[in-house]
């Protein structure tokens, strides 16, 4: 057994590989601001659904199965599997067809055929060639029954009429060439034989002139009404399952997809695996299958494209997940039973033992690194934040007299503090009134919102609105910056594929936009100004991505966090910066960096807080040194968001309960205000709910 282990090992390890390259199409293969909705769909997907889907595949895979059985029967094979070994045959088959552009992963079939059970290669090619031309008959009535169905239900669609004259032109092409044009060619080229029988050439001409003998030979068999009988299966079976899959992605997450006509949907399916065949160097046809059915979509003047190709990128994933699943264990099971049954027959055949034992080393090389890339993945989508948003969860049971020593402490300081929070299920800006503590919902949108700040004037908030009912807020992309006025309730968008904004003045906003570029914003006029671009004008690279930043509205310098390795700092993983005369200063590793009011300095969350957590310190613009400014002893020690009221007196920020409870959208915050100078211990909580309250704002009545 141990002297297999190499096999199974490198199978598995393949299998791994596979896997993590689908994880990595959703960690970095998706543009940022798509990524909500993908992951949204596949999580809401009806899993009941998507299994019936397998099951229908599994059949499917048997019918296959016995179609290629029945091919080699009649192409005078005498070596022809049973089912239970075509099965295992045709999964893995499955499995690799879409590892290469044009379907050459069909060419696996053949390799499996011939050197697991000895089928001679012209009977492999036969059948292969064979059940592709019959594919395409079966989708040609498949299309033809959707024709018939729309006559006699409506009226005939241009889409379908064109894909009945492109299915049936690829199936005439087809049958033609195998067993009209193949047989020509091979009496043309027969006639070039060189007189070394053996030569490559000679070769290769026998094996051209035995694959059209088979070819014939299955043609005389008279049983192509069997073989299109079980092609239409498959293709009904094939089509049934994945409808039932696209139901499952749109129906929980885009209805008027799922409430499309059957044949409607369908077609678009037919039209994805079209675009799968085609010659595009794509891996597992990933953007050729959603071009081709989003192309349908298109022609059926669905309008929203966007959630078209979305929920057929699902589609895809699903059932790629499923299928190189499936495949993997029929892989490892196909290794352990052929070539070990093969091995055995054959004892005197197997290396020797130091080369046995290299091969050994060399699967357990690829199984590490292919866990180790699967890992890897792991960890990179953990780090696109959490995938649906946390429990709303309940106010403390000491929630009374903890607000009312809150009010007693505040001795009626008037003002209100703006915040994001999920209390009510949904993350919406709250507003607290400081003098009663009474709580306002400001907000009250489907969608996520975030990042509150409020205008040094206190009339009006901008903040950033989620594309999707739920965005991580390690998304920088997916959101839209939102202006909103207290008085009239009107709100205006002020950019889009924007977050994190703040104000420089009374008039003028800032936001990152698209991930990358620090805008600039009067919302008077609505003139724009790009204040911070990476790789224009100064020396951070072109692709780096930045979060957070704010523009002093002194000298205009820009404060931002991004990685270090892209700042020039040679230590952590995110660190915050400073632009000074197009130069970029490296500051501290940590976030949040912003500029006092008064100009005296900088503020900025960073390490080195009680327990291991953060705190809120001062920096010093000459040394860039840091002073301790906030660092809560208690529960509530990992503090985040420090940001000044626009009189200067006061510092509203969040706390959580430490470093292993901190992602900034779920885990549980509570808000809290600082009088600047005074004792950080005398710092006042505010909220008193285990609910996520992230990204205060605070506004100071003169």
């Amino acid at each position: 057994m141990i002297k297999h282990l190499w096999r199974i090992g490198l199978s598995i390890a393949v299998s791994m590989g596979i896997l993590a390259l689908l994880l990595q199409l959703l960690t970095s293969g998706l543009p940022e601001d798509q990524r909500p909705s993908v992951l949204a769909a596949l999580q809401n997907t009806n899993l009941t659904l998507a299994l019936s889907y397998l099951g229908l595949g599994l059949i499917a895979l048997v019918v296959r199965a016995r179609r290629y059985q029945l091919l080699l029967e009649m192409s005078g094979e005498t070596s022809v599997p049973n089912l239970r070994q075509m099965a295992l045959v045709t999964g893995i088959r499955n499995m690799i067809v879409d590892m290469f552009p044009s379907r050459l992963g069909e060419l696996g079939y053949v390799g499996l055929l011939n050197r697991g059970y000895g089928v001679k290669i012209q009977h492999c090619v036969s059948s292969l060639s064979i059940t592709i031309a019959f594919d395409f008959i079966a989708v040609l009535v498949v299309i033809l029954l959707i024709l018939l169905k729309q006559l006699a239900f409506g009226e005939v669609q241009g889409w379908a009429l064109g894909a009945l004259i492109s299915a049936a032109v690829l199936s005439v092409i087809a049958i033609l060439g195998l067993f009209v044009i193949a047989p020509w060619v091979n009496k043309y080229l027969q006639r070039l034989q060189p007189r070394n029988s053996e030569s490559l050439l000679a070769k290769g001409l026998r094996l051209v002139d035995d694959l059209t003998d088979s070819l014939q030979t299955v043609r005389r068999a008279g049983r192509s009404g069997s073989v299109l009988g079980l092609s239409l299966l498959i293709r009904l079976l094939k089509y049934a399952g994945m409808y039932l899959l696209f139901i499952a992605v749109a129906k929980p997450s885009f209805t008027a997809l799922a409430d499309l006509p059957a044949e409607q949907i369908v077609g678009a399916l037919i039209g994805g695996e079209i675009g799968a065949s085609m010659p595009i160097p794509t891996f597992m046809s990933f953007g050729a299958y959603e071009a081709g059915s989003t192309l349908v979509f298109q022609l059926l003047g669905v309008a929203d494209q966007a959630t078209a190709f979305v929920t057929m990128l699902c589609v895809h994933i699903w059932s790629q997940v499923m299928d190189y699943l499936l495949g993997g264990l029929f892989l490892a099971i196909f290794v352990w039973v052929v070539r070990g049954r093969g091995s055995a027959r054959n004892p005197g055949s197997e290396q020797d033992g130091w080369l046995a034992g290299l091969k050994l080393v060399l699967a357990g090389f690829v199984l590490l690194t292919s866990s180790g890339f699967l890992a890897y993945q792991l960890w990179a989508a953990s780090k696109l934040g959490a995938l649906a948003p946390p429990d709303a969860g309940q106010e403390s049971q000491t929630a009374t007299s903890e607000r009312q020593q809150a009010l007693n402490s505040l001795q009626g300081l008037r003002g209100f503090v703006l915040f994001s929070s999920n209390r009510d299920g949904n993350h919406d800006i709250f507003r607290l009134n400081l003098a009663d503590f009474s709580l306002v919902k400001v907000t009250e949108h489907p969608h996520t919102e975030t990042y509150p700040r409020v205008s040094p004037d206190g009339a009006r908030m901008v903040f950033a609105r989620a594309h999707q009912a739920w965005v991580s807020q390690r998304n920088t992309l997916a959101w839209d910056v939102v202006l909103l006025d207290f008085e009239t309730g009107e709100e205006q968008v002020l950019a889009k594929g924007a977050t994190a904004p703040n104000w420089i003045n009374t008039n003028e906003v800032s936001y990152l936009l698209d991930g990358q570029k620090v805008v600039r914003h009067n919302v008077a006029t609505g003139k724009t100004d790009l204040v911070l671009v990476p790789g224009r004008d100064n020396r951070l690279p072109a692709s780096a991505k930045l979060q957070n930043p704010h523009v002093d509205p002194q000298s205009g310098e820009v404060s931002f966090t991004g990685r270090q390795n892209e700042i020039g700092s040679p230590h952590g993983h995110w660190g915050t910066a400073l632009t000074s005369h197009s130069a970029i200063q490296p500051v501290l590793e940590g976030c949040e960096l912003r500029w006092w009011q008064d100009g005296g300095g900088l503020y900025q969350v960073t390490k080195g807080g009680r327990d291991d957590g953060l705190r809120i310190v001062s920096v010093s613009t000459d040394t860039l040194e840091p002073t301790t400014l906030i660092d809560l002893a208690g529960e509530f020690s990992h503090e985040y968001w420090p940001i000044e009221s626009s009189d200067g007196r006061y510092v509203v920020f969040g706390a959580s309960r430490g470093k292993h409870a901190h992602e900034h959208d779920v885990a549980d915050y509570e808000i809290f205000l600082w009088r600047r100078g005074s004792d950080p211990s005398t710092a006042t909580r505010l909220t008193f709910h285990s609910g996520n309250d992230n990204w205060p704002s605070v506004y100071i009545e003169e």
